[in-house]
């Protein structure tokens, strides 16, 4: 047990140290704008074909 949070503690150590560029969190940003407008899109067509 004692392992498994010594395993835990090291890897949130190392994702906090990783360095995220605002070019990186501007890409994250249009890839879930992108995901959402799908997704949108997918309901809005489902929608339509429930009314036809």
């Amino acid at each position: 047990m004692e392992r498994v949070q010594h395993i835990t503690r090291s890897a949130i150590r190392r994702a906090s140290n990783i360095e995220v560029t605002p070019q990186t969190k501007r890409n994250l940003r249009e890839l879930f704008v992108n995901f959402s407008l799908i997704l949108v899109c997918l309901l809005l067509i489902y929608i339509i074909l429930l009314l036809l």
